[in-house]
């Protein structure tokens, strides 16, 4: 068998859109090829209250294949209503490598509800016209997107927001995915309760040629004109949604293995190509994790990406991949985890675990949430087997997962970043808690703690006040409140120990749980 000039599309990778017109040179086969574009409507899992849906309407590769659009049409079926709407595009032609637009529907309030959304594209290809219902994707369902239409915002005090810190963008691109524009995430995270996001697509994309999947450019184009995107959008959207500049970084960890670094706030590039898969057996990076750390400016955050996550078979082999090591994670410039990776799984307890060991160890380990989404705002579509077919889930939905942090300052990503460094902040992928230290008359500390949800999340079903201390052999629970129903609890406990720290962990009934990160006893939060 001889092997493809472009190892990537033999190996699986996660979160993207899917990619269907990539063929191997020497062995064209590629079962869900089509000669069409590829055409994806998409939209947010969830609405705020009162918020419209933005739908958006994504076609890749109509240079190669064009079509005219003539309209479109939205269904939504609600809990008792249904209404249809036609949209003329006037026999637009579009031809070119990127088309997007987002459509806006006003929804009637049947919340809480899930509306069932199809959206069906009446198009024409030479002299052949054709419906497509959500996608023209080969072998997936093409079935209605699913949005819960929420009664209330997400759970939160105020001075609070939410993010997903990690997704990637239209920048990243290659044989088999590509991500969604930038635009888009302005406009759907905002209509699902986001105010900001990571742009945290792959080093070794950024620095390719733009139309190119593996050709180096040296005058960085694509990555100068993704940063002059971003801070224009970030102007336009001031002060409702900003996206933080960055990137994930592929290193080198203690063993020689790629692991991937995502830096918050970095506007200098630095390459990263070691399991980039551009090239046959170069798989060594570029930089170590400590060469980069000492590289990094004070303003940048740098946080270790899914750092428990072991790759798949083909990935280490070909690929060079490996996971965090302890050595990795204990570099002193190493202060924050992104453990929770878009989805509830083994990877995420293993990343908890790891996380509290580091606490009792001395380390002030801040955790963070993020997708891992390159699109897939409503549904996970991607490539299952390269070259051989599809597959959908719902898992790495943007936004499911979220960091949240009050923010000190005015909505920007000096601001955010700062804030995520310094001030209280937790993951979640409902609930909300927080906890507060006040101090007492007679000189002692009482820990205050508050966490809600909503007929969204479930109820909750548990809350627990941890505390923990360096050198301890591990955590106490002082205090748990089992909750039998409700949205709402508080627990307040007198702290007998000045030193050591406080977390707080909810959950619901519906499986759903808040984490805060660590507040120190000694005043310092982290």
């Amino acid at each position: 068998m001889m092997l493809s000039d472009d190892p990537q599309v033999l190996l699986p990778l996660i979160a993207l859109y899917p990619e269907i017109h990539y063929r191997f040179k020497a062995f064209p086969l590629n079962r869900y090829f089509r000669s069409q574009p590829e055409i994806i409507a998409d939209a947010p899992f969830r609405l705020e209250p009162g918020h419209a849906l933005p739908v958006l309407l994504l076609v890749k590769d109509s240079d190669r294949f064009p079509i005219i659009l003539e309209g479109v049409n939205i269904e939504a079926q609600g809990r008792e209503q249904y209404f249809r709407r036609h949209f003329s595009f006037g026999r637009e032609l579009i031809c070119k490598r990127w088309w997007h637009h987002i459509e806006w529907v006003e929804l009637p309030d049947e919340s809480d509800c899930t509306w069932e959304i199809n959206v069906t594209w009446r198009i024409q290809i030479a002299d052949r016209h054709y419906n497509i219902t959500n996608d023209n994707l080969p072998g997936l369902s093409h079935g209605p997107l699913k949005v819960r239409q929420s009664g209330q915002s997400l759970p939160r005090k105020d001075g609070w927001i939410f993010g997903d810190l990690h997704a990637h963008t239209s920048y990243t691109e290659d044989q088999v995915e590509f991500g969604a524009p930038l635009d888009a995430y302005y406009h759907l995270g905002q209509a699902c309760g986001l105010s900001f996001s990571l742009t945290a697509d792959h080093s070794y994309d950024l620095d390719d040629l733009p139309g190119s999947f593996n050709e180096n450019d040296p005058n960085l184009t694509r990555f100068k004109f993704r940063s002059a995107e971003i801070a224009r959008l970030n102007r336009d959207h001031q002060g409702a949604f900003s996206l933080i500049p960055g990137y994930e970084l592929s290193v080198a960890n203690d063993r020689g293995r790629n692991v991937h670094l995502l830096l918050l706030n970095q506007r200098e590039f630095l390459p990263g190509s070691g399991d980039s898969a551009e090239r046959w057996f170069h798989t060594r990076a570029e930089f170590s994790i400590d060469e980069v750390i000492k590289k990094l400016k004070d303003e940048v955050l740098a946080v270790a990406a899914h750092p428990l996550m072991k790759p798949p078979l083909l990935q280490r082999l070909f690929l060079k991949r490996g996971s965090w090591k302890r050595k990795d994670l204990y570099n002193e410039k190493i202060s924050a985890l992104q453990i929770w990776n878009g989805q509830n799984g083994k990877d995420f307890r293993r990343g908890i675990e790891t996380w509290v060991k580091g606490l009792l160890r001395g380390k002030r380990w801040k955790i963070l949430a993020g997708s891992d989404a390159h699109g897939n705002f409503n549904r996970y579509r991607q490539v299952g087997f390269a070259m051989l077919r599809l597959k959908e889930s719902d898992q790495h939905i943007f936004g499911q997962v979220r960091t949240g942090v009050r923010l000190a300052g005015n909505l920007s990503p000096d601001n955010l970043t700062n804030s995520l460094k310094s001030a209280p902040s937790l993951v979640t992928d409902g609930p909300f808690a927080h906890l507060e230290l006040k101090s007492q008359q007679d000189g002692s500390m009482l820990a205050q703690v508050e966490a809600s949800s909503t007929s969204e999340f479930g109820e909750l079903s548990t809350v627990r006040l941890y505390w923990g201390k360096k050198g301890e052999k591990a955590e106490r629970t002082l205090q748990e409140g089992g909750i039998k129903g409700g949205y709402s609890a508080t627990l307040n406990s007198k702290i007998e120990d000045p030193n050591g720290y406080l977390r707080v962990e909810a959950i619901t009934n519906a499986g759903r749980r808040a984490l805060t990160n660590p507040l120190f006893l000694n005043g310092q939060t982290v």
